[in-house]
């Protein structure tokens, strides 16, 4: 499984540790995920339920790692609904259908690579295929396209010999559904 942006669609909240559930005493609750709030999920820690390490925006407003409860994540599944589950909308560019996301403020988007590639505008929109984030980045959706603020028009992400790259959802600047930059209908 590869690193994805998520939404806890559970209808509750679960509470998120500094350590994993079998690290035992040194185990202290550091935040929760709220019902609708984003994070990223970082499955490089295994993925398999017993691990659970995202990347979250605390309460003191900073984006950090920290771990699912397990047992929590095992009786309520929609704790780690992807993203793409819930779209702006789509879009149809050159005979694919693409899920979009729309933006609040102003956020860079990156290669693949990590380097600069360039932004998408505030009350613009950008395209993926599925909820891939970035692996050093977990808080980073993968997308293909940017939508032109200047014509509405969909130019793709490329560069560092991919044809797709990156962009900051807005983590530092929110997590809940009228908070975070990148938006959809969660």
């Amino acid at each position: 499984m590869s690193n994805s942006f998520c939404i806890n669609k559970s209808g509750g909240s679960c509470p998120v540790y500094n350590e994993p559930g079998w690290a035992g005493s040194g185990r202290v609750k550091i935040g929760t995920i709220y019902n609708r709030e984003a994070f990223g999920y970082d499955s490089d820690w295994g993925g398999d339920g017993v691990f659970n390490h995202i990347v979250f925006r605390n309460s003191n407003g900073q984006v950090v790692g920290g771990f699912l409860e397990p047992k929590y994540v095992e009786n309520h599944y929609d704790v780690l609904t992807d993203c793409t589950d819930y779209p702006y909308g789509t879009v149809t560019i050159g005979g694919t259908v693409y899920k979009t996301f729309k933006f609040r403020r102003q956020e860079t988007v990156y290669k693949a690579d990590g380097s600069v590639w360039g932004a998408v505008a505030a009350n613009m929109r950008v395209a993926c295929l599925s909820a891939l984030s970035g692996g050093s980045n977990p808080h980073w959706k993968a997308i293909n396209y940017v939508e032109r603020s200047s014509d509405g028009a969909w130019i793709q992400v490329t560069g560092a010999g991919y044809n797709y790259g990156f962009v900051n959802t807005g983590l530092e600047d929110g997590s809940t559904p009228t908070t975070i930059s990148m938006y959809g209908s969660w």
